[in-house]
This record gives structure tokens, sequence and C-alpha cells, in this order.
């Protein structure tokens, strides 16, 4: 089971369960399930710590938390039908592990909270001062491996171990190190939209390693495809897309691939929520704003990607700029950035027949005029992207500071780094944006 964070909610708990060292330190974790392709996903929603008087037993060698006040805590996830993750530290401890006293207290308090919480997977977890973390999750009368998946700056998930290096990628480890390969062999990541862009990014992370690649893409090649498709052929006119993307990286064949096509939508929510990245390579709106919603609803970093041009009259190229925006916990949303216009949203929901009709009254104006597209333009954007997902997962440079937006002027030559000023009153972000302790249920220390 992977349990999901926020970063900036982690470093609070953290700084709470470690004000002691002399005792073992308890907190809770309380999380709402996902049901993925391959399990439960966790999301943890409320992080606090034990106040002092809920305590039974408090020791350097042990804990026992009062029942009474346990039911307290537990109340908001048993009225939600969430689950509960117990978290303590071992003081003193350099690797996290399981004890026999923890062993003999989970046998009782899981299959406790089943019984009252049955709607959900519960666990338990160690943490000690160096960072390492172990988790497992109790579901069916039986404990599982889980794993804690910090998100911020990076995706920190813990317990990541080194393989036995593969010589495919030997020369990609020195620059990522044994760990950040590990980590992209792991990776389960989605592309969105399989066009210039889009291709050109399934390329790269076809021959990165990514483990998994979850490919979704409704539309067919056409003529003027052709030019800017990586992997497309003459041949392929009138093919899906994710068809000819897959075919690619299935060639390369280091990763597992899956291939829909067809558009995103509540019914694929799931699946995005079970990746670590998605990379979204859209030009339309609707889309967009639903990989916006999904990049904090469920914790998971989305790369957005794309390139404009403005043409005069004459055909010349007057205006063109490229950009990658990394969404997510603690950063900047698209509608914050100005990537989401309600205004096309409105008429992309429009049928094909009234969008017509405001074409000819002058209320819509090039809603369907083909844009311009170069495949060395794209190719920079998306390179760009991918240098984002491997500071996203492998921590390679830059990872304290990363860029929130990247912007990209072909005719300048120039790549810059913007940034944006943070505010808690966005509706997707704002919380994701707020001051670390906000999300951290207060409870009285008594």
């Amino acid at each position: 089971m992977k349990i999901r964070i926020d970063e900036a909610v982690w470093a609070a708990l953290r700084d709470q369960l470690f004000t002691r060292r002399d005792v073992e330190t308890a907190g809770l974790l309380l999380v709402e399930p996902v049901q993925i392709s391959d399990g439960h996903l966790g999301i943890v929603r409320e992080a606090l710590a034990i106040p002092q008087s809920a305590y039974a037993i408090r020791r350097q060698d042990q804990l026992s938390i009062d029942p009474v006040a346990l039911n307290r805590l537990t109340r908001p996830a048993r009225d939600r039908k969430w689950g509960v993750f117990t978290i303590h530290t071992h003081p003193g401890a350099t690797e996290a592990w399981f004890s026999q006293a923890d062993n003999l207290g989970d046998s009782r308090l899981m299959p406790s909270l089943a019984c009252r919480m049955p709607h959900a997977p519960h666990g338990s977890l160690v943490v000690v001062d160096n960072g390492d973390v172990v988790a497992r999750s109790f579901q069916d009368g039986a404990l599982f491996d889980a794993t804690l998946h910090v998100i911020g700056k990076t995706i920190n998930s813990t317990r990541t171990k080194t393989t036995v290096g593969e010589p495919w990628f030997s020369r990609q480890a020195l620059a990522l190190g044994s760990y950040g390969q590990a980590h992209l062999r792991r990776l389960r990541v989605a592309i969105i939209g399989l066009g210039g862009v889009g291709s050109l990014v399934n390329m790269q992370l076809a021959h990165l390693g990514v483990g998994e690649l979850l490919l979704i893409d409704s539309d067919i090649v056409e003529v003027s495809n052709v030019s800017r498709i990586v992997g497309a052929t003459q041949q392929d006119v009138s093919a899906p897309k994710v068809a000819v993307a897959a075919r690619y990286a299935q060639a390369v064949g280091f990763s597992r691939v899956e291939a829909l096509a067809q558009d995103i939508g509540p019914d694929v929510e799931r699946l995005l929520a079970g990746c670590d990245v998605v990379i979204s390579c859209v030009d339309r709106q609707a889309p967009r704003a639903l990989l916006n919603r999904i990049a904090y609803q469920y914790l998971v970093p989305v790369i957005d990607l794309g390139t404009a041009f403005r043409v005069n009259a004459s055909g010349v190229i007057c205006g063109d700029a490229g950009r990658v925006v990394v969404t997510g916990p603690g950063r900047p949303c698209l509608s914050c950035w100005g990537h989401i216009d309600a205004d096309a949203l409105r008429v992309e929901a429009l049928n094909a027949e009234d969008r017509k009709v405001l074409e000819r009254e002058g209320y819509i104006d090039g809603a369907t005029v083909a844009q311009p597209s170069v495949m060395a333009f794209n190719t920079v954007v998306a390179g760009a992207g991918v240098v984002e997902l491997m500071r996203l997962t492998t921590g390679f440079a830059g990872a304290q500071s990363p860029p929130l937006r990247l912007a990209v002027s072909f005719s300048e030559g120039t790549v810059k780094r913007n940034s944006l000023a943070r505010s808690s009153q966005c509706r997707i972000c704002g919380q994701g944006k707020c001051d670390n302790r906000d999300q951290i249920r207060r409870v009285s220390t008594g």
C-alpha cells in the first residue's frame, strides 16, 4: 500500500514527534483510502501528535495510548470512513523497525480499528531521527508492507532500495546516482496527450527506463502529425496516437506500457491517482482543469507542458513561447498561473453546431484554427519537462529550490524561471500553500 503525505505536513509532524528524544512519542495519520488498480492508495488528510494527557504509558522503549483518548482522536476518521495509521518514534535508533512490543500492540489494536472502522485499511509506522521510516498496513486480518511517499519539492519514497545496476543505465546512474536510477525504475508515469510534445516525452521516458508508462489520448494520427510525432510513419495515418507511442516504448523494452485510446474523465481518475507523476501534454482546457484538480486531490505532481505561437496576417511567426509548469503540493496551481481559461472551458463545452453559430456571430475567434507546431520547438519543451520529472523523483540537482515555472522563448533563445506570490485563497491549491502547521490538527496537550 502507498501512503502519500504533503511534504509540509510531514515536516511539521516530525517536528512535533521529535520535541523529546528521551521517550517514545506517538502520532496519528488519518488517511483517506483510494482504490487503485494494484490495491489501495492512502492520502493523509490529517496528522497529529498525541497529547501528553492521552498516554497511558510513555517510556524510552514503550508507550501505550489511553483507549478513551484514542477513540476521541480517531473519531474524525470513523465519521469520514478513513483509515487510522499510528506512528511513533524509536529514540536513539538509526534504522526504523518494528519491535516485539510494536508487534504485540498492533496485534490488539489493528483488529479493534478494523472492527470499528471496516471501510478502510489501517496500519502503523515507525520513524527515527535520521528520517528512516518503516510502514505496514492491516487488511483482511493480515499485515502487509507499506511505503510512505512524501510529496513536495521532491517525491521521497521510503525504503526505495538500490538494485544491482543494469548495464543499460550505467551512464545514467553516473549522473542520477544508483538511488535515482532505482527510483526511476519503480515509477509509474502517465502521459496525457501523445501528439508532438507528448510523443517526445514518451520517447525520453522509455529510454530513461521509467518502470511503467500509462499513455492516454483519444486522437488519431493525421497527415500533418507525421512530421512531429516520434515513431509515426506515413502508414500510421488514421491510427490511434497511443498505439504509435506504445509501439515505440515497447520496442525500447524497458517499460511496462498501458495505452488507453480515450479522453480523460472521472472514469480514469483512479488510474491517474495511482501514478507517481502525470505529464500533461494536452492543448484543451477541460482536461487541463481536471488534471489541475487531481494534482491536489490525490497529491500527484502534474507537469504541464505547452508551446504557443502567434502568426501575423502574412503567416510569419511574430511571437512564441514554451512553458513547463510543475503543480502539486506546496506549489501554485495552473489556475493561479493563468493557464486555466474559463471562457475557453465554456467554448469547449459547446456542441459543434452552437460553436459554429458563435463563430459566425464573432463571439469566438480562432477556437478551431490549427496552431503552428514544429518538432524542434517541441523537443526543447519536452526535454525541459523530463528534466523536472528527474528533479522531482531523483533530486539530482536543485531539489531545494526547484523552478515553479519555466518560460521558453525560441526566437530569443532564453529560458526563464518564473515565480508567483503565494496565496491561501485559491480553492484548488490554497490549502497546499498555507502555513505548514495549518494542516496539523490542533490537539490540546492537557
